[in-house]
């Protein structure tokens, strides 16, 4: 007997319904569940028993392609016709993190976390500046790269309400400078001919903040049956009027909503919406030169081009393995795609985001 498309539709959904009134009877409230903890690009989201460690790591790369004023994108043409004599084309950045977490009781969690950081962006060089371009890999482009140690962050979460459905965790976590500010690279100076020697690195392409930085949060999780509910705000407060380079990045601000399905107790799957604000940077970059052939050098010399507004869809999945060697191993994976961007100057725009993770506890 041949089904009618409404008739298909019609058992899809029983099946469904079926799958889950199966997996909700079978829920062990005692065993961990998959979406127990956010989407692994989000921290500071749960909390842990008395005496027990988490060991984490997580990969995360993000890709930036095009030149984007306020709203709109611009061509590197548009760039060098606002004065500008070098402007970024792509950027990539690569970092590896990794945290540790510990509960000396039921309602205080310890947090540290460290990150190596790999930081890669070509740049183009306007054509009507000869003196720059002879010696140049490509012509009229160049790139730039640093990599190292980031800045370490310890802090702790607090249990603030707790019932089997919800929980309100406040967070304060203190950011450490240890990731350089002093990053060189070798950039094309005009000169006849050309010179093309180690220089100092505007501050997009530095590994740390160079400040002591504060970062409080706060976190609402909501647990249903087979749905999580899940918010959070974050900020990023600047402790110091500059660093050691006479700069100092923008205060920030994030919002986190994310909602997770229980495919099974071992595998969820989750989306959200994220909103990013950073303010524009502050003082002045230490042996970074403003002036080139063109009226001005790079973009990213200057304050105006820094900080902005973004916000990012999600999309992702956590998986805990049940049983064998790896029982209690998590594994999670998100994507994050922007949808909006509003950004400060001209900058370069953030295409994609990709987190993968790993985490245990004992």
């Amino acid at each position: 007997m041949k089904l009618t498309k409404t008739q298909l539709m019609s058992v899809s959904l029983a099946g469904l319904l079926l799958s889950a009134n199966t997996l909700k009877a079978g829920l062990n409230h005692s065993q961990p569940r998959a979406d127990s903890h956010a989407p692994i690009s989000i921290m500071g989201d749960h909390t842990h028993k008395k005496s027990e460690w988490m060991l984490s790591y997580r990969y995360m790369y993000m890709d930036m392609d095009g030149m984007r004023q306020g709203n709109n994108r611009i061509n590197s043409a548009s760039v060098f016709g606002q004065g500008y004599t070098v402007t970024p084309e792509w950027m990539t950045m690569e970092m590896h993190m990794l945290g540790a977490m510990y509960a000396p009781n039921e309602q205080l969690t310890l947090m540290l976390m460290t990150h190596f950081t790999t930081l890669e962006m070509r740049h183009r060089i306007f054509p009507g500046a000869p003196m720059m371009l002879t010696n140049v890999v490509g012509g009229d482009r160049f790139t730039t790269r640093s990599s190292g140690l980031g800045d370490t962050k310890l802090g702790a979460l607090y249990t603030l309400y707790e019932t089997d459905k919800q929980k309100l965790l406040s967070g304060l976590s203190l950011s450490l400078p240890t990731g350089s500010i002093t990053e060189r690279d070798r950039t094309p100076r005009p000169a006849m001919p050309p010179t093309f020697n180690s220089e100092q690195l505007p501050a997009s392409m530095q590994l740390g903040s160079g400040t002591y930085d504060l970062i409080p949060s706060l976190t609402y999780v909501r647990k249903h049956e087979l749905i999580t509910l899940g918010l959070q705000s974050t900020a990023t407060i600047r402790l110091e009027s500059e660093n050691d380079q006479g700069y100092r990045k923008g205060h920030r601000f994030e919002a986190n909503a994310w909602i997770s399905y229980l495919i099974d107790t071992a595998l969820s799957l989750n989306t959200g919406l994220r909103y990013h604000n950073e303010g524009q940077l502050k003082g002045v970059q230490q042996g970074i030169g403003q002036t080139g052939p063109n009226g001005r050098s790079v973009t990213t010399a200057f304050n105006e081009n820094y900080g902005g507004e973004r916000i990012d869809l999600s999309f992702g999945a956590n998986y805990i393995f049940e049983r064998g060697v790896a029982q209690g191993h998590r594994l999670a994976f998100e994507v994050q795609l922007p949808i909006w961007q509003k950004l400060n100057g001209i900058q370069l725009e953030t295409d994609s985001i990709i987190t993968v993770g790993w985490q245990k506890a004992f």
